[in-house]
């Protein structure tokens, strides 16, 4: 009888305890699987909303490669409006830049480098938009603009590949013999990569020969 007792004891311990905290363990429980229930909701929609984005991106290279430039013009701007932050958005405004100079919309092609270079989500991206509003500027004759965007590229080995670029900018501003080092240096590093070179052969040729007065 007292084991009875004592067992008897136990489940009425065991009631009260229930009464006061099953309430509560239900709970708990309900918000554990419904976080994890929640969090594989978003964790499923995170990636179908990355491969949707990664359909739409693809569709939008071949678009600009085909030159549907109105079709790729509202495909690009889409991405870019929803998928915003992603790197698909960003790769999306690059290209849709290259689109808006091609279509002599220079301010457009403007605004949307310059929203990637005050963003600095991916440092790559970033060096590209700047030497990009570097050639824009270069091509309206804004050469001190120019070089400030150029200025704002950090400076490791990397940035040889903008030699060209920056040989660009000395010429136009009459500085022959920096233009001269500065195409030398892109003609060696476009020989190594096996890239073509007539391009800027023809540049270091329209400068003529050195001179102490340069």
């Amino acid at each position: 009888m007292e084991h009875l007792s004592s067992e008897q004891e136990q489940i009425d311990q065991l009631k009260r305890w229930w009464k006061e905290n099953g309430k509560s363990l239900v709970l708990g429980l309900v918000l554990g699987i419904g976080g994890l229930a929640g969090y594989r909701y978003w964790d499923a929609s995170e990636t179908a909303k990355a491969q949707s984005a990664s359909q739409n991106y693809e569709l939008f290279l071949q678009l600009a490669t085909e030159q549907q430039t109105d079709d790729a013009r509202t495909t690009g701007t889409a991405i870019i409006e929803n998928y915003a932050g992603s790197t698909y958005a960003r790769l999306s405004a690059l290209l849709l830049a290259k689109i808006e100079v091609e279509s002599g919309n220079v301010d457009a092609a403007k605004a949307l480098l310059e929203t990637l270079v005050t963003s600095k989500d991916d440092s790559e991206i970033d060096v590209i938009a700047r030497t990009r509003l570097a050639r824009i500027a270069l091509s309206a004759g804004d050469t001190a603009a120019a070089n400030t965007w150029l200025s704002q590229i950090p400076t490791n080995d990397d940035n040889t590949r903008f030699a060209e670029l920056r040989a660009d900018v000395m010429s136009a501003e009459g500085d022959k013999n920096g233009a001269r080092t500065m195409y030398l240096q892109a003609l060696a590093q476009a020989q190594s990569l096996g890239l073509e070179r007539g391009a800027i052969q023809l540049k270091l040729d329209n400068l003529g020969q050195s001179s102490a007065s340069d």
